[in-house]
């Protein structure tokens, strides 16, 4: 009769028991992303001439499996000396965005993302260098446009619309084919 129960309440598919979360911020532990580190190594390091080679495919194929193996037992507290916690962030923690407290060696943790901010990571670590180049960039601008400083911002925008962003979707196109250890042409 419980199990019915549950059954027609619906059933919870979150990490927790009895949670629809599946989305999690993670600091993950030092010693599995040496593991991460060391199955990738290869495929890093490849040799550009030998890339499509069916040898080069089957690397990329084991790799990729071990990987899905290695983040599975993971999830499944089943990898030995590495483990997570799930936990909320401190106040100064979703305040500022960032983790102030280091997790026990050998422990990761998850924090439950409520908004699924997958766009943070993209930037994460360049905000002070996104910043600086537009400042760099509208002062430029300002100096070469007499003192303008509406037209540089103008420029400055368009600049960063068209050029930058569609050199960062090429770019980007090539990191999630290297890191998601896929070929390019299967990219749309």
């Amino acid at each position: 009769k419980q199990w019915y129960q549950r059954r027609v309440r619906g059933s919870k598919r979150g990490l927790e028991p009895d949670s629809n979360q599946q989305t999690f911020d993670m600091v993950v532990p030092i010693l599995l992303r040496t593991n991460y580190n060391r199955v990738t190594l290869p495929l890093r390091s490849r040799d550009i001439s030998n890339r499509g080679q069916s040898s080069e495919l089957d690397k990329q194929i084991a790799a990729y499996h071990h990987i899905n193996r290695m983040l599975a037992s993971y999830i499944d507290h089943s990898l030995d000396n590495i483990d997570y916690t799930i936990g909320e962030k401190l106040f100064m923690e979703r305040l500022l965005d960032m983790e102030i407290r280091d997790p026990p060696s050998g422990t990761g943790l998850l924090y439950p993302d409520e908004g699924q901010s997958f766009e943070s990571v993209l930037y994460y670590g360049n905000e002070w260098l996104l910043f600086v180049w537009e400042v760099l960039l509208v002062a430029t601008l300002d100096h070469w446009t007499g003192g303008s400083f509406i037209l540089a911002s103008a420029i400055a925008w368009l600049f960063n619309e068209v050029i930058l962003n569609s050199f960062s979707k090429w770019r980007c196109q090539r990191n999630v084919a290297s890191k998601a250890l896929i070929d390019e042409r299967f990219l749309l």
